[in-house]
């Protein structure tokens, strides 16, 4: 019984990724290059699960508020409810499993508002790979998108390798020395 939920799992997935391609082959967006000293607003996306990523991801929030960079931070739970401790985050939104369609899509006014905001720069710290946080990034009309590198993704326009170390501290730190580096021209 158990090998066929997973088989169907996996169908269920496959089918979401069909569509999720159609759906993003559609997505018209401005490309833009930005970089930290360019970038006046950003949208981040993330999947923080434990207190370790989730302390990573807010020290990486106070580095952008010291450079003056407005943000938007919308994460998604693997379970049924969110937790206490990431209620009162100020400027973020939320999302768990019962947000998602049949096919693992999020739905909602919240989902479609983040996927439709003119980021500058949309910053994807989904680090186990969600498929719902992978479906907002790729749908978002965000000037420039970035991501991990990860086989068979090409919708991002600045990747970061984290074979190294497959962490959110270590993408984190990855991304604030290459954007950081990075020189933006108009």
């Amino acid at each position: 019984m158990l090998r066929i939920h997973v088989i169907f799992e996996s169908l269920k997935l496959k089918i979401a990724g069909m569509l999720l391609r159609k759906k993003s082959a559609r997505v018209k967006r401005q490309k833009m290059l930005f970089d930290f000293a360019s970038a006046k607003y950003i949208g981040v996306l993330c999947s923080p699960q434990d207190e370790i990523s989730t302390g990573h991801l807010k020290n990486f929030l106070h580095y952008l508020s010291q450079k003056g960079i407005k943000y938007s931070v919308f994460g998604y739970f693997d379970g049924k409810k969110i937790p206490d401790n990431f209620l009162y985050w100020k400027g973020m939104d939320f999302i768990t499993r019962q947000d998602l369609n049949f096919f693992y899509m999020p739905k909602g006014p919240i989902v479609d508002k983040f996927i439709n905001e003119p980021f500058d720069m949309l910053i994807n710290c989904n680090i186990a790979n969600y498929f719902p946080v992978e479906h907002m990034s790729q749908l978002s009309v965000a000037k420039c998108k970035v991501g991990i590198v990860r086989e068979g993704e090409s919708y991002y326009d600045l990747t970061i390798d984290i074979e190294k170390s497959r962490t959110i501290e270590y993408f984190l730190k990855n991304l604030e020395v290459y954007l950081s580096n990075l020189r933006h021209s108009q």
